[in-house]
């Protein structure tokens, strides 16, 4: 069934928002349904992106599921498949949806959502809905990259996918996505020719897995199931009830107390060199913190544009990764052969230093975020076995360096399919995050390690460790000196058209601080920050935008007409007409100037009922211009929209409309776009045109 709807959703901070959406679903009937399976992906993408991974991987995986659903036999429960429009704006396919279900809303919903945020790497499963035990549980049989951490860490961050309205309504569910090669998300890369079919086959296989467990549960008890904690171990998903977090926390700082009584009865701790290591070893991490920040600042010396990347995130990273993993190894590495030296032959009282951290912190996290406390227990805990095996060894046995050293192995397991998630996840301007995780846990399996290079001459140990560092460096620099663009990897840049259709003059506009020489070929050198005056789509960015003169070129125009104006006391109520005069538009704006003028409220005609009227006041209160209510409609129908306003103010009101067109008037271009040059996303590529009418 394809629907069309008006959906509308009010803003606080930002401009209303409606726009027309055309979604398509389909049901595979249960043979003996206890909810229905929600399946869903998005077919719309940005206006300068093809789509291909976001979302065509996620539209080509949910109809291969559906293929092979309605090949097999038929599942137990309903399953919908649900392909929604405009998840890009404000996901008003997926807040559609919830509109149109009425009384089937009161059954039991687990949905299945598929997205993308890159376009090559595994599947990563990072958000669920509440009740999460039973959604684990459907992971098991074949795993994507999932851990509960990025579950609480993404609830904390402003970014929604069609999985956040469903949430919001009471349901439950898994979010999948690909997050590698995110370097052409939101661009013109995003193209068939640049998706990895491996990908498309691994987000495929980890939800149809997901979607069988589902299709076959009482989805009454996955709705009602607990919470849980979930991690990846090699091939493995670890899984855990939520009531088990905290105990286990609670027991790390024990274990860990308990294995240094016995080590300090054996006479291999003493306190004053444990507390030495304790108070050190911080410096390790906030060394590690500072090679991925001042890595990061470097990277941007040689290579400015690395920042127009989504998260710092460019083509290629694997040299700066593994220079940066192999710094924090040497940082990590000559703290462990300092203390070894210092511990006169026996390591135990640096290991205790080091494991009272995650031991410390097991137990807030397990309280404020109890799906990532399992990084700090299990490292803890397998550093306190370990200390325990070890201190039952003689002192120069090898066996209590082994013992130690397998010890550090549960904190190795848990961590580093962590952090070899955080790297692309977070992208290389926060690569601190990952290495600080990764000099925690090496540095028990180091201390065993070095305690062969307590002897050996400082200058040896001190030349090994620069030798390793300035290879680590070499390579970070290597990143950015070899990964030159070109049209394979070309270099993100901002360029958009600006019309006052009220004077008739363009404008060439950029947003880039180190602007490429074919942006101010068009824009020239001089910044400015008064386009948001009359184009409130271009608020200036901290050092302003490039601006100069552009030829008028036939792009959309708004046109607003007053269809009636009446007065009751101080308040007045203006009806107008809105559409584009020309041309086909992605978005028609209204804007109010309430400098002089309240905007009481607002109805606009044709949306359902009980969603027509919006609220007034000042819902864009940030806005560097005047226009401080503003009414987005995405989509906007041919034949325009009418929206009344009630106001209030002795002055004549001032409304400003704007068109915005995917693309650039090719022909007013001194020359196209090079094929090394690509789109920086939501900021490039897009045509805008305003004009002001006064009522």
């Amino acid at each position: 069934m394809q629907s069309e709807a008006t959906e509308v959703l009010p803003g606080r901070d930002s401009s209303h928002l409606a726009g027309r959406v055309h979604n398509i679903t389909a049901t595979i009937e249960g043979t003996s349904s206890t909810g229905r399976l929600l399946l869903v992906a998005h077919t719309d993408s940005v206006p300068t992106g093809p789509g291909a991974s976001d979302d065509g991987l996620g539209v080509a995986s949910l109809l291969e599921i559906a293929r092979v659903l309605t090949e097999g036999p038929r599942p137990r429960n309903d399953v919908v498949l649900l392909l929604t429009d405009m998840e890009e704006t404000g996901q008003l396919g997926a807040r559609a949806h919830l509109r149109s279900l009425g009384a089937a809303a009161r059954q039991p919903h687990v949905v299945v959502n598929l997205e993308a945020r890159g376009t090559s790497g595994r599947a990563v499963m990072f958000e669920t809905g509440a009740h999460s035990a039973a959604l684990a549980d459907a992971l098991a049989d074949i795993p994507p990259v999932a851990t509960s951490l990025s579950d609480e860490i993404y609830r904390l961050l402003p970014h929604d996918t069609d999985l956040t309205p469903l949430r919001a309504a009471g349901m439950t569910g898994l979010n999948f996505a690909v997050i590698g090669g995110s370097a052409r998300y939101h661009g013109p890369g995003d193209d068939a020719a640049h998706l990895d079919p491996g990908s498309l086959q691994d987000l495929g296989d980890t939800a149809l897995s997901a979607v069988r467990a589902l299709a076959a549960a009482d989805l009454r008890d996955v709705t009602e199931a607990p919470e849980a904690t979930w991690f990846n171990v090699g091939p493995l998903l670890v899984r855990y009830p939520a009531g088990m977090v905290l105990p286990l926390a609670l027991l790390a700082p024990t274990a860990l107390a308990a294995a240094s009584w016995y080590a300090h009865r054996r006479r291999a701790l003493r306190a004053r060199a444990a507390v030495r290591s304790a108070l050190t070893f911080p410096l390790t991490l906030a060394a590690a913190a500072a090679l991925g920040w001042a890595a990061w600042q470097g990277l941007l010396l040689l290579r400015p544009d690395y920042a127009l990347f989504h998260l710092g995130d460019p083509y290629r990273t694997g040299p700066a990764v593994t220079g940066l993993l192999l710094l924090t190894a040497t940082v990590t590495a000559l703290w462990a052969v300092w203390t070894a030296r210092r511990a006169r032959g026996s390591v135990t009282e640096a290991a205790v230093g080091v494991l009272v951290w995650p031991a410390l912190l097991a137990v807030p996290v397990a309280v404020l975020l109890p799906g990532a406390a399992y990084v700090f227990t299990w490292t803890a805990l397998g550093g306190a076995a370990g200390l325990l095996l070890a201190v039952r060894a003689p002192q120069d046995s090898p066996w209590r360096a082994a013992a130690l050293a397998l010890g550090g192995l549960p904190g190795v397991a848990v961590t580093a399919p962590l952090v070899a998630l955080l790297f692309p996840a977070l992208g290389l301007a926060s690569a601190a995050a990952p290495l600080v995780l990764a000099a925690l846990v090496l540095a028990v399996p180091a201390l065993p390690a070095a305690l062969p290079l307590r002897t050996a001459p400082r200058r040896r140990v001190v030349a090994a460790g620069v030798a390793v560092a300035v290879t680590g460096t070499a390579l970070v620099g290597a990143n950015a000196l070899t990964g030159r663009a070109d049209a394979e990897h070309p270099r993100p840049v901002s360029l958009m058209y600006a019309l006052d259709a009220d004077r008739d003059r363009a404008y060439w506009v950029s947003e880039d601080a180190d602007a490429h020489p074919w942006v101010t070929a068009h824009t020239g050198a001089s910044r400015t920050d008064t386009l948001e005056a009359w184009s409130p789509a271009l608020a200036a960015p901290p050092g302003g935008l490039l601006a100069g003169e552009a030829p008028v070129a036939p792009v959309s125009r708004p046109q607003v007409t007053t269809v009636s104006d009446t007065r009751s006391g101080a308040t007045r109520t203006v009806r107008l007409s809105v559409r584009a005069a020309n041309g086909t538009p992605v978005l028609l704006a209204l804007y109010v100037d309430t400098s002089a003028t309240e905007v009481v409220g607002a109805r606009l005609h044709g949306a359902p009922a009980g969603t027509q009227d919006l609220p007034g006041g000042e819902n864009r209160p940030h806005a560097g211009s005047p226009w401080k209510w503003g009414l987005l409609l995405a989509a906007p129908s041919p034949r325009g929209h009418e929206v009344t306003l009630t106001v209030r103010g002795g002055k004549p009101l001032r409304v400003l409309a704007m068109t915005q067109d995917a693309g650039l008037p090719e022909r007013a271009l001194t020359r196209p776009r090079p094929e090394d040059l690509t789109w920086v996303p939501d900021a490039a590529g897009l045509s805008f045109a305003s004009r002001v009418h006064t009522v």
